[in-house]
C-alpha cells in the first residue's frame, strides 16, 4: 500500500511536500522514445516546478534569503 494519496498532493507531511505527477501512456517520456536520462530530467523538471507551484499558491519561502528579504519587506518604514 503506497505510503501517499493522490489527495495528498501540495500537502506537507513529514516535513516534505508531497507531489503527485499524474503521467498517461501518451505523455509517458518513454512512449516517444526517450532515453532514461532524459526521462529523469523530465520528471525532475516537472516534480520542480509542481513544487515552486506549490510554494507560490502558499506563500512558502523556498530558501533562508528568500524569508530574510520578506521580513525585511514586512518592516515598517524608517526602522
Amino acid at each position: 500500500m503506497p505510503k501517499y494519496r493522490p489527495s495528498d498532493d501540495g500537502k506537507v507531511i513529514e516535513g516534505k511536500i508531497v507531489v503527485f505527477l499524474p503521467l498517461t501512456r501518451a505523455d509517458s517520456p518513454r512512449a516517444s522514445g526517450a532515453s532514461a536520462a532524459q526521462e529523469r530530467q523530465a520528471t525532475a523538471a516537472a516534480a520542480q516546478a509542481a513544487t515552486l507551484a506549490s510554494a507560490a499558491r502558499d506563500a512558502v519561502p523556498l530558501c533562508e534569503e528568500c524569508e530574510k528579504a520578506r521580513r525585511e519587506l514586512d518592516k515598517p518604514k524608517g526602522s
